[in-house]
């Protein structure tokens, strides 16, 4: 299946056919054939398309397989922060930081998990993340900095 599978899967759901690309998603998982940008890429799409279950689903299968893979580490953690799940958020982000200790997406995805209860860690990873190459990352890591810093004053 592989590559052509994907870009079927793609397809349909741009054609809004979400359980023709879930039929096709569930085959190739079965065939372990979809590599995990593969998995990560149609778990964006499937969230795009409210299809939040198959989206965690697929998420968690690239974990499984690659449990340092930052993309859908960090995607899959900001999914359970929404969930109001920070500490199952931290889990899955600490073998990736394990592994790329500088990586700015995972670095700022865990400073947000670790705010509430950890802000002194959290403040420690947002520094890291505030240090990206990427605008839009550095301008969150220091709008979290600040956050953080204005709650440890008081």
């Amino acid at each position: 299946m592989g590559s052509d599978a994907y870009l079927d899967e793609i397809q349909q759901l741009r054609a809004d056919d979400a359980q023709g690309a879930l039929n096709l998603v569930d085959r190739a998982r079965k065939q372990a054939d979809l590599s995990i940008e593969e998995l990560t890429g149609l778990a964006h799409a499937l969230d795009e398309r409210k299809q939040r279950v198959a989206a965690l689903t697929l998420l968690e299968e690239a974990l499984r397989r690659e449990p340092t893979a930052a993309e859908p580490a960090y995607t899959l953690a900001m999914l359970y922060l929404e969930q109001q799940q920070d500490a199952r958020a931290v889990e899955i982000l600490k073998p990736v930081l394990a592994a790329q200790p500088d990586h700015d997406k995972a670095n700022l995805t865990l400073a947000m998990a670790l705010a509430k209860t950890e802000p002194s860690q959290a403040r420690a990873h947002a520094a890291r993340a505030a240090k990206s190459a990427d605008e839009d990352v550095r301008a969150q890591a220091q709008e979290l900095e600040k956050v953080l810093a204005e709650h440890a004053s008081r």
